[in-house]
């Protein structure tokens, strides 16, 4: 679950200037990292060699937990492991296999506020519960099709976006759906379908994690796009969706430097996926990346139901931040520039913030960092 750190309003650099859009869509990048409240690293956790409780193989999510203990989902180990905010370690739940409170191959993790912890097994099609305990207490398995990929708890129960396909019928679905407890159906937001092609499945792989987060009311979500800075709003309550946005948001071209990233980043993705067998199909299809930065990268909640967005098209991690009620940001906050967390992914609740790396150039770790 992506939430994302209560600032005090005083640490806030106000960009907008009375109506004026320039002042909110041409940042001065200078100004911003003189004058804008920076995130520093406080602690990591993880280590190259030693301690086998703290050499992660491949971290896949990040979350706080309800008394602000670290939930670090390895899905390399399949397992999750629990360290204090001061890095020692607590202990672990799940590991490989078919049986309750076992992981095929597990992608995501949320935390909920009475303590539970909920890992998501797409490829199992299931959603194990484990208590504060990190004992297995209950398998979510209610899915017409494959678990979802990205979850986020919601009240009592759990959002997802979900995909599935009918290869009989060429077709591939993505949705974004509510499973709540004592509910005998689930409650669809958005549902997308697509004409199942080799081109559109390599495209599909090679997009970044969406992002969904709930505050308890509404349920945000962006799927990453380039062309729009859009962030949709799902009431729980079943009333009428609506968007946010970037006023005057336009499409930022990728440097060079990054399309060949973006290459890179296939040419293992595919490597990966042939030494499991898979991808057959993909091999004839050649992969071009998109030539323009997405404009979302994840979302976020702080305790006061303030909306977090980081920016995809800055170098430097910024988020904006959207008020209660407000459809436009008010005010923006960054990373420490020297601290070169561009490729990190970032996790922020109202316990406490952490950033990984999914594919590190040296050994896996999360950090964790505050203001």
């Amino acid at each position: 679950m992506k939430r994302f750190l209560l600032v005090p309003s005083m640490l806030l650099l106000l960009l907008a200037c009375g109506n004026s859009e320039d002042a909110m869509t041409e940042v001065d990048t200078d100004v911003v990292e003189q004058e804008a409240a920076m995130l520093q690293v406080v602690q990591e956790i993880g280590v190259e060699l030693g301690d086998s409780n703290f050499v992660f193989g491949v971290i896949q999510a990040v979350d706080f937990t309800a008394d602000g203990n670290l939930a670090v989902l390895d899905t390399q180990k399949q397992k999750v492991s629990v360290f204090t905010p001061s890095g020692e370690f607590i202990g672990s739940l799940g590991r490989a296999g078919e049986g309750p409170g076992e992981f095929l191959s597990p992608q995501d993790l949320t935390c909920f506020d009475d303590g539970r912890i909920a890992v998501t097994d797409p490829f199992s099609r299931e959603v194990e519960f484990f208590g504060s305990d990190l004992q297995s207490i209950d398998t979510f398995s209610d899915f017409d099709a494959r678990a979802p990929f990205v979850i986020t708890s919601a009240g009592t129960g759990f959002a997802g976006e979900q995909g599935g396909f009918n290869r009989d019928a060429g077709i591939i679905t993505t949705s974004v759906a509510l499973w709540e407890e004592n509910a005998d159906t689930m409650k669809v937001f958005f549902e997308l379908e697509d004409d199942f092609t080799p081109d559109f499945i390599l495209t599909r792989i090679m997009k970044p994690q969406a992002g969904l987060v709930s505050d308890g009311l509404n349920l945000y979500y962006s799927t990453p796009e380039s062309e729009e800075y859009t962030v949709m709003v799902y009431p729980l309550d079943g009333s009428a969706e609506f968007f946010l946005s970037f006023p005057g948001y336009t499409a930022v071209t990728k440097s060079d430097e990054d399309l060949q990233k973006d290459i890179e980043a296939y040419d293992y993705r595919m490597q990966a996926m042939a030494a499991q067998g898979r991808g057959g199909r993909l091999a004839s299809v050649t992969y071009e990346p998109p030539s323009e930065y997405f404009a979302v990268k994840s979302l976020g909640i702080d305790a006061e139901g303030n909306l977090w967005v980081q920016r995809g098209w800055e170098s430097n991690p910024t988020f904006d931040l959207f008020p209660q009620g407000a459809s436009e940001p008010t005010a923006t906050i960054i990373v420490n520039p020297e601290l070169e967390l561009q490729d990190f992914t970032f996790v922020i609740t109202p316990e406490g913030m952490a950033a990984f790396n999914a594919n590190p150039d040296d050994y896996p770790r999360v950090l964790i960092l505050a203001l």
